[in-house]
């Protein structure tokens, strides 16, 4: 079915374009009849505004994406309540793409903030966009339209991020184990093909450095999918001697928890356990869970902040920045005997 324009709303009311745009924008000059009649029709037909034609006559579309890789219940959720707390004394909307992790999605996506002609993106990327995948990214930059990346960022690029210094953050994370005696630190990370995961290791790694350690490479497990820990990390602490375990997501620190109760793990009495965590699952576990604080609200907060200063300053630098963590002290590293290991 064809789309209904103000045009056709004008020829069947015998009306004038512009007196269907000023009724349905509640202009003063246009009689209470006249708005009435002509919203009855459009609300009768389905009109819907065209987005694209108002941003050109008005060169202010009012809309900001968020494009999301996923929605689970870690971070997203609060990242996105982040975003609404700070968008809601602002004059724009939101619109929300979630990408289920594909690029073809995340595509679709860029295109449709396009055509909608949004004033601004923040995007968190799939496993698979990357400096040679991001031709679609690009677009953006080719329609005028500002883009800010966050968390799963494509490094060494012209588009500007917000995120954590990820390997600043894994980094204070071991130190806290190596700093309790620990040196048999189990080490589980995300899709290595993600620059967030690869900063993530280089921060486990620099830790054991630092205390004059070579870290072992057979003890930093990648899990391509959350769901393989089910798998892998049975076996890995009935065959080895792990005293800690450090994870570098909310989402496989979920998984090891759950493995650890299968296998009659205490925290921290048997297993001592550290993680980069947005704080709400570290906090209702029991016993409490000692994280560096990556705060999914705080970087909603600050990313939508930033977009929004970059849309309405189109010739401020550019540039990608870090927001601080805090170390969260709770209850579940053991300090042992460095000679018993």
């Amino acid at each position: 079915m064809r789309r209904i324009t103000i045009k056709d709303l004008a020829n069947m009311l015998n009306l004038s374009t512009s007196t269907i745009s000023r009724a349905l924008s509640d202009h003063p000059d246009i009689s209470e009849a006249t708005k009435s009649r002509v919203k009855e029709t459009a609300e009768h037909l389905n009109y819907r505004p065209n987005l694209q034609a108002r941003f050109f006559r008005k060169k202010h579309s009012g809309l900001i994406a968020l494009i999301l890789p996923e929605i689970n219940m870690f971070y997203n959720p609060s990242l996105i309540e982040g975003v609404n707390a700070a968008i809601a004394d602002t004059p724009y909307s939101l619109v929300i793409f979630e990408t289920n992790n594909n690029i073809k999605q995340e595509r679709e996506a860029i295109q449709q903030c396009i055509r909608w002609a949004v004033e601004g993106v923040m995007i968190s990327v799939t496993i698979g966009t990357n400096k040679y995948t991001m031709a679609h990214i690009e677009e953006l930059a080719r329609a005028n339209i500002e883009c800010l990346m966050y968390d799963r960022v494509i490094t060494n690029t012209s588009f500007p991020s917000l995120t954590i210094d990820n390997q600043l953050a894994a980094k204070k994370g071991v130190k806290i184990l190596l700093e309790n005696g620990h040196r048999n630190i189990l080490g589980i990370f995300a899709n290595p093909s993600l620059a967030i995961t690869v900063e993530r290791i280089k921060g486990y790694e620099q830790a054991f450095e630092e205390f004059g350690l070579v870290p072992n490479p057979d003890h930093v497990v990648n899990a391509m999918q959350v769901d393989l820990m089910n798998n892998i990390l049975p076996v890995l602490l009935s065959s080895n001697t792990f005293t800690s375990i450090f994870s570098m997501t909310d989402e496989l620190l979920f998984s090891t928890t759950n493995n650890l109760r299968k296998l009659n793990l205490s925290i921290p009495e048997d297993v001592s356990v550290v993680a980069i965590s947005d704080g709400i699952f570290t906090n209702q576990f029991y016993p409490r869970i000692t994280y560096i604080e990556d705060s999914g609200k705080r970087m909603g907060q600050a990313v939508l902040r930033q977009l929004i200063e970059y849309i309405q300053n189109p010739s401020m630098e550019k540039k990608s920045r870090h927001l601080p963590t805090e170390i969260v002290y709770a209850d579940s590293v053991k300090r042992i005997n460095i000679a018993n290991q």
